[in-house]
């Protein structure tokens, strides 16, 4: 009997595995910028907590997941990129900032940002990444955007032709350099797509 996929809101109880698929979603940019900080918790455990709470960019209320079987085995997480001016960032390491702020100065800021699309290798490539951007995009027009926006690493092939394919053209680049705990090369891409 085949399993059937549910795309619905994420709720508090998947903060965990939202959390997870953040990481998994960000490429290293969550260990990169958290690594070491709060007594070295886990980067998902420290990301958990935000997911678990209602108010912010971080929150579960800002993020849609696939579930299948009961297990939650994909996200998409899109909150207003105007949100991104508004973090409070003093809790981070200014070097590290300074390395990523190529990220801020190539936002489009009145789009919808993804900031994470991630699905469990196990269910890659069965649509599920698709039906989460549908819901981006339809929540994007419920709350009156006109386009989506998000950034890849440039040597990020699989995820760049999912995205070419949905399409997203680019809107600008990033030139994030090279960094041990950060290890893409090539920078990022702004994506945009109009809904």
């Amino acid at each position: 009997m085949p399993i059937e996929l549910h795309i619905r809101p994420a709720e508090p109880d998947d903060a965990l595995a939202v959390a997870d698929l953040m990481v998994m979603a960000g490429g290293g940019i969550y260990d990169f910028l958290l690594d070491g900080l709060l007594g070295g918790a886990p980067v998902a455990q420290m990301l958990a907590a935000g997911v678990a709470g209602t108010a912010g960019s971080f929150s579960y209320r800002q993020c849609t997941v696939a579930e299948a079987d009961g297990v939650v085995i994909g996200l998409a997480h899109a909150y207003p990129a105007l949100w991104m001016r508004d973090v409070d960032r003093t809790g981070f390491p200014a070097d590290r900032l300074e390395h990523i702020r190529a990220f801020d100065e190539t936002q489009d800021w009145g789009s919808l940002f993804l900031s994470a699309l991630a699905v469990v290798p196990g269910w890659r490539r069965r649509g599920v990444a698709g039906r989460l951007l549908e819901a981006v995009y339809g929540r994007a027009r419920a709350i009156g955007f006109d386009r989506v926006t998000l950034h890849v690493w440039a040597d990020n092939a699989p995820a760049r032709h999912l995205y070419e394919r949905q399409g997203f053209t680019e809107a600008g680049h990033a030139a994030i350099p090279w960094h041990p705990r950060l290890p893409h090369e090539g920078g990022s891409h702004l994506l945009r797509r109009a809904v």
